[in-house]
């Protein structure tokens, strides 16, 4: 490292060679006086005695040099030794003392430190100290008396001219004052991260202390002062892509405040014991955290807060078109969140209702088993106070019913239903006769009337227990959306002709072909998965029906029996035995058990939508490739007719077979993968209809494909005696000559196999493109078990078409139905949604036929007999065997 000091009057020159130094040393000898003569070596200071006593005996002094490594030796004249010798004491003094001295060449102004990331070309750099550093440039106009500590050494030569340049006090006044932006020197193949701006003092400084071995400290310090100074031009020149540095807020600072917030977040995570131990450390009464264990009478009043605060009523069309749809993947989180709490409240609807359906049960069998001396006993007391029960659960029961009663009423204003009306007109009924009730308790205790709030409480169970699995199909379908797994979206090929020409020949009827690609987004979920399906609508319709039929038998009761008490029970169970039960079962259920069927399978149907869209599929379209994915083509024997560049030629077949993405390139995987993964580029591919591929590599024609596309081209084929029994025949040549004859055997995937057969069975037929002609209709009706007609090998002009659809890559689609990529969950889903639709309207029409049906039987009984033939077992026996009747319908024959 190169130390040197400058006398105050004298220019500095620098030592720059070891023959420099040896003409320094000939020129002293000889009583010449040279520049060199001006430094003087300060590197062994420690030694200093042992190494002047021995220079002293000589004449000579040690001089290290930062080029050559080596030590050289100069004569000095008496009164330049003593001039140096007070130098060196001067320095093992600021040693001793601790500091290091900078100061101006002047002694007016404060040094300039420029701190720029570059290096300058001049710079001397201590390969001892700082080897890696690259951020480092000399520091003009300033000098270092004696230190071997420091990391930068200063060139003379470039502080001379410095020097000389600025010729008087004035002009390094007005320097100093300028606003100056440094720009950093930008080497070939360096990146500069970001600009220092110029370092100046705000006042006149003349020197900077510096303690040995501190300069990076010093130099940090200096630069916190810098940035907090309050000098516009400092602000103006800072560089704009730093972040704004607050005043009063040094490096040091946020340093610090990083650390303290550790600390704290530390302190936070320890165990109160430990917490509590250090504050008794420190004198602090400790503060234990007293933790609010919730007790049982609050958990009570939050559930009644929610049940009477919220309220999962059907959603008529306004209220679907303002719901928060799942947009984007930042709405993931609070779509979920909203999933979740629907199900929890509906959930705890079910429950309720459940719970008081049950209490009203238990009370109606009080009522029914009480004998003639026990009515007796308890007298119109005991009467009332019964019914007093019934009214008080039938008000709690409203009380939390009050949305779905609100949202059924409203459509009546214009002739229209939905799922809910008939529920709530049912619970009116009820609770006017429970309120009827009051007044003439001792009839419905004697069994002359019948009280009908459980079947109200019964149908709101069931109508809340269709909309929780509503809610749990939809929670279920959106984790399938939300996965970062690839979606494919399935849509209905659009042009008709088209579509038509595809399935003629086959067991297909219609002209709808469905097909698969890849989605980056599925939008429209909720509105999807909430859509009505038919038995809403049937509802919407048949409602308005029997409230006028209901209003007619009640008129009619009233004329011919002029009893209040009876005219009220009339309209209630009239209002009752009109209610659809399993208008949400009927339609949640089948769509709950075929939609987590399909999930398993990898396919997602978000709701009945999903079913109307595709429930008029007649064809699937479908690739070879994925009829027999790899490990479905097995090759058997390979034989060769050729040793040279059998290997390449090989590699050939490979890239052409994989470019038309053909059920054969996995077969020479292992060959590929022994070649690195590395295949031939492939200028062209075509193929010829149930022929094979021509491909040109570098020029060279490539074939693989069967007898007739060798014949077609003049290959000959050498007779080896191959036995083919019952395995496929493909032939490989290579610009002209015929290279192998690969035996291959091709075999059925089986998790597609149940899959596709299912499919089949509900109607649909499969269109196939492939660009091996050994696939053929018979090859895939055979290995999957379907019927041949079933099956359609496209040509190359409609195969082009479907690989141009199902390729195409759509930014966004609807969620009606995805997939994961799998043709054969494609077809699994599509022929599930035609099944489903036939086994919902099953289940809708044997729903409307009970409800009919009650309704003739009720309203012929009342009016014959009086309401007191309708009692609540009878009617419950009625209700329960249509309500399953529909179920088992629907699942039976499951999609």
């Amino acid at each position: 490292m190169s130390i040197f000091r400058k006398d105050k009057d004298k220019p500095v020159y620098p030592v720059e060679t070891g023959e420099a130094l040896q003409q320094a040393g000939n020129g002293a000898a000889e009583g010449q006086v040279q520049p060199d003569e001006e430094f003087t070596d300060i590197n062994e200071v420690a030694a200093e005695s042992s190494s002047t006593s021995q220079n002293e005996s000589d004449g000579m002094e040690e001089i290290y040099s930062t080029h050559d490594k080596r030590i050289k030796y100069k004569r000095l004249a008496p009164i330049e030794e003593e001039a140096a010798a007070k130098r060196k004491a001067a320095t093992k003094r600021e040693l001793v003392r601790g500091k290091l001295e900078f100061s101006s060449s002047g002694g007016f102004f404060a040094p300039e430190v420029e701190l720029e990331a570059e290096i300058d070309p001049d710079a001397v750099v201590s390969e001892e100290v700082i080897e890696d550093i690259r951020d480092v440039k000399s520091l003009r106009n300033v000098y270092v008396q004696d230190i071997d500590e420091i990391d930068i050494s200063l060139d003379p030569m470039e502080n001379l001219r410095e020097y000389e340049r600025r010729a008087t006090d004035k002009e390094r006044y007005e320097e100093r004052h300028t606003a100056k932006v440094v720009v950093p020197y930008q080497s070939s193949g360096e990146k500069i991260v970001a600009r220092v701006p110029v370092y100046r003092h705000d006042s006149k400084t003349e020197k900077i202390y510096l303690k040995a071995g501190k300069f990076t400290e010093v130099v940090e310090n200096e630069y916190d002062e810098y940035l907090r100074s309050t000098d516009p031009t400092i602000s103006k020149n800072y560089h704009a892509m730093q972040k704004e540095i607050k005043p009063r807020q040094s490096l040091l600072f946020t340093l610090s405040q990083m650390a303290q917030k550790r600390k704290e977040e530390a302190e936070q995570q320890k165990p109160e014991k430990e917490r509590q131990e250090v504050r008794e450390n420190f004198d602090e009464e400790p503060v234990p955290l007293q933790e609010k264990k919730p007790s049982s009478v609050g958990r009570f009043f939050r559930i009644l807060g929610t049940l009477l605060t919220h309220s999962f009523a059907s959603q008529s069309a306004k209220q679907k078109e303002k719901l928060p749809d799942y947009n984007s993947r930042e709405d993931e989180q609070y779509v979920l969140d909203d999933i979740k709490a629907n199900i929890k409240h509906l959930a705890i609807h079910t429950a309720v209702f459940a719970l008081i359906a049950v209490t009203l049960l238990v009370l109606l069998i009080m009522i029914g088993t009480l004998n003639d001396d026990t009515r007796d006993s308890i007298g119109t007391a005991g009467a009332v106070l019964l019914c007093g029960i019934n009214l008080l659960l039938t008000i709690g029961m409203g009380i939390v019913a009050r949305g779905y009663v609100v949202d059924g009423l409203r459509p009546l204003a214009r002739l229209k239903g939905n799922t809910d009306t008939g529920v709530g007109l049912a619970y009116l009924g009820c609770l006017l006769q429970s309120i009827v009730a009051m007044f003439s308790a001792e009839s419905f205790i004697n069994g002359e009337m019948h009280l009908y709030s459980f079947v109200a409480a019964f149908a709101l169970t069931l109508n809340t227990l269709g909309r929780l699995l509503m809610a749990l199909r939809v929670k279920s379908n959106f984790s399938f959306i939300t996965s970062r797994s690839p979606a494919y979206a399935a849509k209905i090929y659009k042009d008709e002709e088209t579509a038509r020409r595809m399935v003629s020949g086959t067991t297909a009827s219609k002209g709808v072909v469905a097909y698969q690609h890849v989605t980056r987004f599925l939008s429209d979920f909720l509105k999807i998965s909430y859509a009505p399906d038919p038995s809403e609508e049937v509802c919407g319709k048949v409602t308005p029906i029997t409230v006028i039929s209901t209003l007619f038998v009640t008129g009619m009761y009233a004329i011919l029996f002029q009893s209040i008490p009876g005219t009220v029970s009339a309209l209630a169970v009239m209002l009752c035995i009109s209610v659809p039960f399993t208008a949400l079962l009927a339609g949640n259920i089948p769509m709950l058990l075929f939609s987590r069927k399909m999930l398993r399978e990898g396919a997602m149907v978000a709701g009945y939508p999903s079913v109307r869209q595709f429930c008029d599929t007649s064809a699937v379209m479908v690739s070879a490739a994925e009829l027999f994915p790899k490990g479905c083509v097995r090759l058997d024997e390979l034989v060769p007719y050729q040793k040279l560049r059998i290997d390449d030629n090989l590699l050939m077949a490979a890239a052409v077979l994989r470019e038309a993405n053909s059920p054969i390139a996995p077969v020479f995987d292992e060959l590929v993968q022994e070649n690195s993964g590395r295949l031939p580029q492939v200028e062209s591919v075509i193929y010829e209809d149930k022929s094979g591929l021509v491909g040109w590599i570098n020029g060279e024609r490539v074939l693989v494909g069967n007898a007739t596309l060798m014949n077609r081209y003049h290959i000959t084929i050498p007779d080896r005696g191959v036995v083919v029994k019952n395995r496929q025949v493909t032939y490989i040549a290579v610009s002209g000559q015929a290279v192998a004859t690969l035996l291959l055997r091709y075999l059925p995937s089986n998790i597609s196999m149940p899959q596709l057969q299912r499919a089949e069975n509900n109607g649909l037929a499969f269109v196939v493109s492939t660009p091996d002609p050994n696939v053929t209709a018979e090859l895939i009706a055979e290995a999957y078990g379907v019927f041949y007609r079933s099956v359609k090998i496209m040509p190359t002009g409609y195969a082009n078409t479907i690989d141009e659809v199902t390729s195409h890559v759509e930014e966004t689609s609807r969620a009606y139905l995805a997939t994961r990529g799998r043709v054969a969950s494609l077809a699994r889903a599509v022929g599930g949604c035609i099944g489903l639709k036939s086994n919902i309207t099953l289940g809708i029409v044997i729903e409307i036929f009970g409800l009919v049906l009650g309704v003739l039987l009720c309203a012929t009984l009342a009016l014959y007999s009086s309401v007191a033939r309708l009692s609540i077992v009878e009617l419950m026996i009625y209700i329960l065997f249509w309500a399953a009747a529909t179920i088992i319908a629907e699942l039976i024959r499951r999609p």
